[in-house]
């Protein structure tokens, strides 16, 4: 009997039918575990800007520890009138680096005789150590836009050594120095103007009447005694990390900080009307509701002005952190004619009540 043998030769590959099944079973669950791993991804960036904050309320208490007095955006003495001395000294951001274990970069800057913004016929003495810093707690990792800005050198500040142009920081965060219109008005009252505790500048109502301020001569140092309606019901700091969206669909950096001298200019922030000194930076007075569209009102998105108010890249908020130190996520839907004018002012006598 003869017996044959057959050899059989294993199939070693996919037919290209079997190929796409696995093509399309891959893409199937990437479709499904996308959204979950960006979730997963704006979850931690949410809890990092938690953490921003948190340090920078901590920052805030060390300083007042010290000082006995809030860090404050150096403003220029209201006698300081056009033709003057106006140059722009330096932002509350500046002013708490020692707090933020950046005290080796605090020292090398100058406070006398230098302009922040470097702009006009200033000279920024300060041009290299603000050209080098960078503090990655200003910045909200959610944040789309640059994190920093091209500046040109005044003539002045190329003269000692400075090249044509050099990059500073912008921050996301911005500093609360008050509402404006009281809780449940919808006009501007008159009686803080005449009490000397907020004018118009032109870019806006400067005022004293938030948990931070401007120090000139007529706005005075700030404590927690000062902060009557109490540190928990008191915006001390918020975001500003997100895009000012019109009604056209185009958008816009708005950011309070972006302007010359970034994270570290105050801007002259003088306190009566000017065409130049009313301009101020890294604070805000909020005019609309937080992520809100342009209002177009140019107070709203200019650099320099008080009313750009909180934005964030956190869907359905924005993040806070209060006078105690404590960080909230307040909803874009909150009350803001009635709940968080109360919480941007410290002593208008609002206190909001949580139920639980």
């Amino acid at each position: 009997m003869n017996t044959r043998f057959r050899t059989v030769r294993s199939r070693l590959a996919f037919t290209l039918v079997e190929l796409l099944v696995v093509i399309a079973i891959i893409g199937v669950l990437v479709g499904l575990l996308l959204p979950a791993v960006q979730a997963a991804r704006e979850a931690a960036r949410r809890m990092q800007c938690s953490n921003n904050l948190k340090q920078l309320g901590l920052a805030i208490h060390n300083y007042h520890g010290t000082f006995q007095q809030f860090p404050a955006n150096i403003g220029t003495d209201k006698d300081l009138w056009e033709g003057s001395n106006r140059t722009s000294n330096a932002s509350w951001l500046t002013m708490i680096l020692p707090q933020i274990e950046e005290s080796a970069a605090y020292e090398q800057f100058t406070f006398s005789g230098t302009d922040f913004t470097d702009t006009g016929s200033g000279t920024n003495y300060n041009w290299e150590v603000m050209s080098n810093l960078r503090v990655p707690g200003y910045n909200c990792p959610s944040n789309p836009m640059p994190n920093e800005r091209t500046h040109t050198a005044t003539a002045g500040t190329q003269a000692i050594g400075a090249p044509e142009t050099y990059n500073i920081q912008i921050p996301d965060y911005v500093a609360n120095v008050g509402f404006y219109f009281r809780p449940g008005a919808d006009s501007f009252a008159w009686d803080r103007y005449y009490a000397n505790t907020a004018t118009w500048t032109g870019y806006g109502w400067l005022q004293d009447d938030g948990f931070l301020s401007i120090i000139n001569n007529v706005f005075q140092k700030r404590r927690f005694s000062s902060v009557t309606d109490g540190t928990s019901h008191t915006l001390a700091v918020g975001e500003h990390s997100n895009f000012l969206h019109h009604f056209d669909g185009t958008k816009q950096d708005s950011r309070p900080g972006r302007g010359a001298g970034g994270a570290w200019a105050a801007w002259p922030s003088h306190f009566e009307w000017s065409s130049a000194s009313g301009r101020t930076s890294n604070v805000t007075v909020p005019r609309y509701p937080n992520n809100s569209l342009y209002a177009n009102n140019y107070t709203q998105k200019d650099e320099n002005t008080l009313h750009n108010g909180y934005r964030s890249a956190h869907t359905g908020g924005v993040q806070f952190v209060m006078g105690d130190g404590s960080v909230r996520f307040i909803t874009d839907s909150v009350d803001f004619v009635n709940v968080f004018p109360a919480l941007a002012g410290r002593a208008d006598g609002y206190v909001i009540r949580e139920e639980h």
